[in-house]
């Protein structure tokens, strides 16, 4: 479990203030809010890429920031996948491993991983040359291939074709099944209810309200005014 207590960062101005959640295993949670709201801040503090935060976070017990190889428990999508241009699809997705197990048991473990996500006529191709889908299964494979306890995803949708959001959604099923905890950041709803289990809303770096889909789904506030429309009926459905 991830837990986060009494979270603020302050930039110039103040951008997160005093968030405190818990994050488990083996569920999707979504953060959800407008542009600037805070949610990649948040995400980007969870992962360790935002380090000057107030407040703790700790998974299972231990702060995260005391954690020697923060990559085997959080794994960090980011919105514009941040392949290494000069590398290509297998380099890429073996190249934080291959720094634990050495070159040629990294690269192994590489091809398994993109095969698992429908990449093996890829290995061999540069980002410039994969569409934006297949971009983001070399980065989540980059990811995955050290087996972290948490995913988190910022924005995961927001370059992809319906093909490929129904092919992350089944990715992202999948990882659940297996027990993972999966944390995104979007705004895309008709993508959103279909994958979450939880929903935090983010309103000006404070966490403004939650949501459990075991529970009654909100008839008003911030969170009911964010889903309100088409997408709300479509979660009545499910």
């Amino acid at each position: 479990m991830l837990k986060i207590n009494n979270l603020s960062l302050t930039k110039r101005k103040k951008i997160l203030r005093d968030i405190s959640l818990t994050i488990p295993r083996g569920k999707v949670t979504l953060l959800l809010g407008k542009s600037g709201s805070g949610k990649t801040t948040l995400l980007r503090c969870i992962a360790q890429l935002e380090t000057a935060y107030e407040g703790d976070i700790f998974h299972d017990g231990q702060n995260v920031q005391t954690i020697a190889n923060r990559s085997r428990v959080l794994g960090f999508v980011s919105q514009n996948y941040a392949l290494f241009p000069h590398l290509n699809a297998l380099d890429n997705c073996a190249q934080p491993l291959s720094l634990i197990l050495g070159r040629k048991a990294a690269y192994l473990e590489a091809e398994k991983m993109l095969s698992s996500l429908d990449m093996d006529r890829t290995f061999s191709s540069f980002p410039h040359e994969l569409s934006g889908g297949q971009q983001q299964r070399v980065a989540l494979a980059r990811s995955l291939i050290l087996n972290p306890s948490f995913l988190l995803l910022d924005e995961p949708t927001s370059s992809l074709d319906p093909e490929n959001t129904k092919l992350l959604i089944g990715v992202i099923q999948r990882l659940k099944n297996e027990g993972k905890g999966l944390v995104i950041s979007s705004q895309d709803m008709g993508f959103a209810e279909k994958i979450f289990d939880r929903a935090f809303f983010i309103e000006d770096g404070s966490l403004a309200e939650s949501y459990e889909t075991a529970d009654s789904l909100p008839t008003e506030g911030k969170l009911y005014d964010f889903l309100r429309g088409p997408t709300i009926e479509a979660i009545k459905i499910r």
